[in-house]
C-alpha cells in the first residue's frame, strides 16, 4: 500500500480554495496513491454537505481513498475518509481541541473507529490527538494511524515543533507497532496570523536502517511512502518471541 502526504502550500479559510488547490497538486501524480492524507482543516468551516462532497470528488477523481484532513462543523473539528469507489468509509472528530480552538469555542467531539483498507486497518487522529496515547488505547493491530495536522507554533521558527512532532510519530509507532503518517501544511502557512510548522513526515517502526525511523518534511508538496506490511507482521511477531508484546487481547507492553 503506498500513502500520498499532501502539503499544500498556504492555508485558505475558503474551503473550496483549499480543496482546488488540493486537486491541483493529486492531478500531478496520478494513480501513484493508494491513499492520500490531507492536513487539518482543508475543508476550513465549509458546511458539512459541501466538504463530503468535495472529499468524495477527490477520492473518486483520483481513483484512491482521501482521509478529508477536516473542518469545523459547528462547534466540532471533523473530517470523512471516502474510498475510491465514493463510499463513506469512516468519520472522526478531534477529541483534544488546541490553543486557539479552545479559546474560540471549538468543543470536543467524539474519536472515530477507523476504517479498512485491502484488508488492513488504518485510524486517523486530528492533530493534537496524537499526543495522547490513550487516543489508541485498546486499538492492537493498527496498521497505520493517519494524522492530518495544522502544527500552529509559538516558536521563532518551525525547527522545535518539528523535532518534537517526529519524537512524538516514531514513539507512537513503535509504541503500538504501526506506521505512522502525518499530513501538515507548508510552514510558511498561517492561520489568523499564527505560523504553521510544516510537521509532514512519515514514521516507521521496523526500518531497514538505523536512520530511517522516521522521514520528512518532504521539501515537495506530495511525497509517497510505501507501506510494507510484511515487514511490519514480521517485526510485530518479533516483538512476541522476545517478550515486548503479550497476546492482542491482553494488549502491549514495553519491557
Amino acid at each position: 500500500m503506498r500513502i500520498l502526504l499532501v502539503q499544500p502550500p498556504r492555508w485558505s479559510p475558503d474551503g473550496h480554495a483549499n480543496f482546488d488547490a488540493i486537486e491541483r497538486l493529486v492531478a500531478e501524480h496520478p494513480g501513484t496513491g493508494d491513499v492520500l492524507l490531507l492536513p487539518e482543516l482543508a475543508g476550513a468551516s465549509l458546511p458539512r454537505d459541501a466538504y463530503l462532497a468535495r472529499v468524495r470528488d477527490l477520492a473518486t477523481g483520483a481513483g484512491a481513498a482521501v482521509v478529508g484532513g477536516s473542518h469545523y462543523d459547528g462547534a466540532i473539528n471533523r473530517g470523512a475518509v471516502f474510498g475510491a469507489d465514493g463510499e463513506l468509509l469512516s468519520e472522526y472528530d478531534k477529541v483534544h481541541p488546541y490553543g486557539l480552538e479552545l479559546r474560540s469555542g471549538v468543543r470536543p467531539g467524539r474519536p472515530g473507529d477507523g476504517f479498512e483498507l485491502g484488508g488492513r486497518r488504518l485510524h486517523v487522529l486530528l492533530c493534537a490527538d496524537l499526543w495522547y496515547s490513550a487516543s489508541l488505547a485498546g486499538r492492537d493491530g493498527l496498521d497505520a494511524v493517519l494524522v492530518p495536522a495544522f502544527s500552529v507554533t509559538r516558536w521563532d521558527g518551525p525547527a522545535p515543533a518539528r523535532e518534537l512532532w517526529q519524537h512524538m510519530s516514531v514513539a507512537r509507532a513503535y509504541e503500538f507497532m504501526t506506521y505512522v503518517a502525518v499530513s501538515d501544511w507548508h510552514h510558511e502557512s498561517t492561520y489568523h496570523g499564527h505560523p504553521c510548522a510544516g510537521v509532514t513526515g512519515f514514521a516507521n517502526p521496523c526500518p531497514e536502517t538505523r536512520t530511517g525511523f522516521f522521514t520528512g518534511p518532504p521539501e515537495a508538496p506530495v511525497s509517497a511512502h510505501d507501506l510494507d506490511f510484511g515487514r511490519l507482521d514480521a517485526f510485530r511477531q518479533d516483538r512476541t518471541d522476545r517478550g515486548f508484546r503479550e497476546g492482542l487481547s491482553g494488549g502491549l507492553t514495553t519491557g
